[in-house]
Formats: structure tokens, sequence, C-alpha cells
């Protein structure tokens, strides 16, 4: 057998053979086998999120604004026409003056000339609120209208520069008064206190009605010289009381008064359950 022969021989034997490593002499070497192996990713499915639904919006409190009680006179033009100042009496008194008078012969300033007096000049509601009374020419206030504002439509910073007193107790009047029982109306709410500003003395009887609601500025009459009252003159009065109060009239000092008139007026302008402040007070913020 020839050498070359024996060469091919021995070069099938090493590729058929099983342990091809075992082949030797010009043995061709065996190309290993790699086996690769690929990880298959594992998706996890997330369970779909539920929006989480958004809070209600808060319900804006209705704040107020403010204005002058006076058509085309700035409330910092004010205290020119204040003739009658702002004068408290004693606790269950009625006198001196429990409110301020506006009033001029001649006035003038960018906005008007007015050389014929104050009467008939446009009465405005100072704040916004809901009309809680309307006095038809009866004593002492003459023509009148009677104005609520909650506390909580005045903005903070106002509230806490008025320093709002607690509630002070109701007196009973002194005799002289000649005061019917006083009123005690239970739908009254002491815990939700308002302010109550009176436009007195005005031309005309106010063409509104009990529950109306008044925007800060809306025209609610005009300057006159009605009730007790010896010239043109607006008579502005506040107080604080009880929330949701509401009188059909009140009147006294003139023999046309009721019995529920009379009981009214004491209530409201002499026990104390509406406890008197000075107008300035308010009328000292500005928009």
């Amino acid at each position: 057998m020839s050498k070359n022969t024996i060469k091919t021989l021995l070069v099938v034997t090493c590729i058929v053979c099983t342990g091809l490593s075992a082949c030797s002499g010009n043995s061709v070497a065996a190309t290993p086998t790699v086996t690769i192996q690929v990880e298959t990713a594992t998706f996890t499915l997330e369970p779909t999120s539920t929006p989480t639904a958004l809070p209600p919006t808060a319900t804006p409190i209705p704040y107020t604004g403010i204005s002058s009680p006076l058509q085309n006179i700035s409330l910092d033009e004010l205290n020119s026409v204040d003739t009658n100042p702002f004068d408290p009496p004693p606790l269950g008194f009625d006198e001196p003056h429990q409110g301020i008078d506006y009033s001029y012969y001649r006035f003038e300033n960018d906005l008007m000339t007015d050389s014929d007096g104050i009467e008939g000049l446009e009465v405005l509601s100072v704040l916004d609120g809901t009309v809680i009374s309307v006095i038809n020419d009866r004593m002492p206030y003459g023509n009148a209208i009677i104005i609520e504002t909650p506390l909580n439509m005045l903005l903070p910073q106002w509230l806490a520069a008025m320093q709002i007193p607690e509630i002070a107790a109701t007196l009973v009047p002194d005799p002289r008064h000649n005061c019917p029982d006083l009123v005690n109306d239970p739908s009254w709410d002491d815990s939700n206190r308002s302010l109550y500003f009176v436009y007195a003395h005005l031309l005309n009887p106010p063409q509104f009605s009990i529950g109306d609601a008044v925007k800060s500025g809306e025209v609610i009459g005009q300057v006159g010289n009605t009730g007790n009252s010896s010239n043109a003159h607006l008579h502005l009065e506040l107080r604080l009381g009880p929330g949701g109060a509401s009188f059909d009239s009140m009147a006294k000092y003139d023999t046309r008064a009721s019995v529920e008139e009379m009981a009214a007026y004491c209530t409201w302008r002499i026990s104390n359950r509406f406890e008197l402040i000075d107008p300035n007070t308010v009328l000292q913020f500005r928009p």
C-alpha cells in the first residue's frame, strides 16, 4: 500500500472518528461547536392605570367691592362733605348722632361742578348686599333703605383691620324711651353676622323690596330731606348684627308709628342687638 493511500485513509478515519481529538499524525484539528444561548426577553404588561380624578374646583368666595355712597364724589373726597360726624351715644340711648351726615351747598371736582346743593344727587350702595328693610316716609329716617352684607363677603384684610367685636349683650331700653317688647326673631343667625348700612332721608321712597340683591355702586336713591331732617343730606349709618335680619318698617317719635314699627326701631337702634359702628370703619378701604 502506497504512502499516499495510507495518508488518505488516516484523514478519512479522523473525520469519521467520534473522538476527533484522538487523531494523530497529519490529522486535521476538529472545529469546536459553539452553542449560543439567546435569552428570550420576558415582557411584563403593567396594568393600565386609572387616571385620578381632579378635585372639584373650589367655589370662589364672592368678595364685595366698595363704592362711595355719593355719585361722582370719591371715597377720598367724602370727608370734605361730612357736615355732621359720627358721635355715638351712651349704650341704650339714641342721641347725639349714630351715623355720618353728608351735605353741601356747592361742590366742585374733576367730575362735576354743582352749585345747586346736594339734593337729588344719586345715592349708591357702598357694598354688595341684600335689602332687608324699605322705610317709606317714617320718623326719624324718612325714606330709607337698609342693606345687609354678610361678614364673609368682606376681604380678609378688611376684617383684620376692622377688628370685629364679639357679640355684645342686648340691653333693655331705658323706660323713658317708651319702647314695646323688643323683636326676638329666632331666624336671626348670631353665628353668621352681617354689616347693615342705613341710607336715610332719601328724596323718594326706595324702589326696592326686601330680598332684592344690590351691587356695590348701584343707585339706590337720591339725597333728600325727609323724616327728621332740616336740610337735604344723606344720613349713613352702620351696624353689626345677626345675619338674616329684616324689618318691614320701623318708626318712632311719631304718633303714627305702630307698636310693631316702634319695637323694630328700639331693637335696631337702642337695644345694642345691632351694635353701632363708625361708617368710616368700612369707608377707609379702597377698591
